[in-house]
């Protein structure tokens, strides 16, 4: 029989999973309380929630979801990074996190917008840019052609008028 609190904590992870639009599961294990809190403090100014779950609890709060596969075999320790704005920042940041420390924790799997990703999945999500600098670029790529269109227009356009004013010199001196 689930305690009243075990039912709240699925329903508060089933919440945070609708909310979320990534999720990527974690092992924590040999990671020192100050790195734990330290990775917290890291996450949360990119609204994503870094928690400390039982796997039970969390198979149970899955059930229906892209996640449910995913955690069907959880074993050992697990912490969950709950993005709730960019998609792509859990997975950047928690690599940055084990890079720049060197850090025992490691990456599980996850779900990136919807769709199941593995350990190797999401650490080339990790290496892509933030959204927004991914459409800048997209823009700059549309805008460049744009761009040569138009200096080669004027450039036309530029060349018959100075070739209808040398002709406009020429009648005027005859």
């Amino acid at each position: 029989m689930a305690t009243p609190k075990k039912e709240e904590t699925v329903r508060e992870l089933s919440e945070m999973l609708a909310a979320s639009k990534s999720v990527i599961l974690t092992d924590f294990r040999g990671l020192s309380m100050k790195d734990f809190n330290d990775l917290r403090t890291r996450l949360r100014p990119e609204q994503v929630t870094f928690r400390v779950v039982k796997n039970t609890l969390l198979r149970r709060a899955a059930q229906g979801t892209a996640l449910s596969e995913l955690v069907e075999n959880l074993e050992g320790p697990t912490a969950v990074a709950f993005g709730l704005g960019d998609s792509v920042a859990p997975a950047r940041l928690l690599a940055d996190f084990i890079k720049e420390t060197r850090s025992p924790l490691t990456i599980r799997s996850g779900v990136v917008e919807g769709k199941p990703c593995s350990a190797e999945a999401v650490t080339q999500i990790a290496k892509l840019p933030p959204r927004e600098q991914m459409i800048a670029q997209v823009l700059g790529g549309l805008q460049a052609p744009l761009a040569n269109l138009a200096g080669t227009l004027q450039q036309l356009i530029g060349s018959v008028v100075w070739t209808l004013q040398g002709v406009a010199e020429k009648k005027a001196a005859a």
